[in-house]
Formats: C-alpha cells, structure tokens, sequence
C-alpha cells in the first residue's frame, strides 16, 4: 500500500507552491501576451477587411468613372462625327453650286463662240457662195 509520509505532503506542498507562483510569473505574463497577440491579430484582420471594403468601394467608383468617360467619349466621338458630316455636305453643297456655275458659265461661253463662230460661217458661206458665183459666171456681182 502506499505509505503516506511527511516527504509526500512536502512535495506535493512544493508542487503546488510552483504552481501558483509559476502561474503569477510565468503563465499569467505568457498568457496576457498571447491574449495581446491574439486582440493584434484580430484587430489587423478587421483593419484589412475594413482596408480591402474600401479598396473595393474604390474599384467599383473607379469603374463607374471609366464607363462615364467611355459613355462621354462616344457623345462626343457621335457629335463629331455628325458635325463633320453637316461640314461635309456643306462643303459639298457650296462645291456643286460653285460647279453648277462654272458649267452654266461654259455653256454660256460656248454658245456665244457657238453664236459668233456661226455668225462668221455664214459670213464666210456668202462671200464663197459670192465668190463661186462670180467665176462660175464670170463677172463680178456687188
């Protein structure tokens, strides 16, 4: 049978005094540094989710800002466009009048040289019509 003796009280007081003056100098500080480290961590993860929250809110402005731009820069590219198509038909317009005048004025032109060149044939026509007259008879007719 076990033989309780004084020895065993002693170490087993001695144990039991280690503990608690070992849990007041080791395990209580170990501990509350643990605790420390855990509240650290724990507190940097929140402040990451927090941080990646925003970096998130930030991306979608950011996407909505670069969707606004695209938006606004096809208006623009459209309004362009539409302006140099009324500069293009103008351009056009103001060239077929000035063409439309340019032939009018050749028409014109030609028939007055028409007019004048036909004056002069039957000028010409009747002096040689005169001029076979006379040799064929012989004589001068004026």
């Amino acid at each position: 049978m076990i033989d309780l003796n004084l020895t065993l009280i002693i170490q087993l007081a001695i144990v039991l005094s280690l503990i608690v003056i070992l849990s007041q100098i080791a395990f209580k500080p170990f501990l509350s540094l643990l605790q420390a480290r855990k509240e650290r961590i724990e507190g940097a993860e929140k402040r990451a989710r927090e941080l990646q929250q925003q970096a998130e809110k930030l991306i979608e402005r950011y996407r909505e800002a670069i969707s606004a731009a695209q938006a606004q820069g096809a208006t623009i590219r459209e309004e362009i466009r539409q302006e140099s198509l009324a500069k293009e038909m103008e351009i056009l317009q103001k060239t077929m009048a000035e063409s439309n005048q340019v032939i009018e004025d050749m028409k014109k032109k030609i028939a007055e040289e028409t007019r004048l060149a036909r004056k002069d044939l039957r000028l010409q026509a009747r002096n040689l019509s005169r001029e076979i007259t006379a040799r064929i008879l012989g004589r001068d007719l004026s």
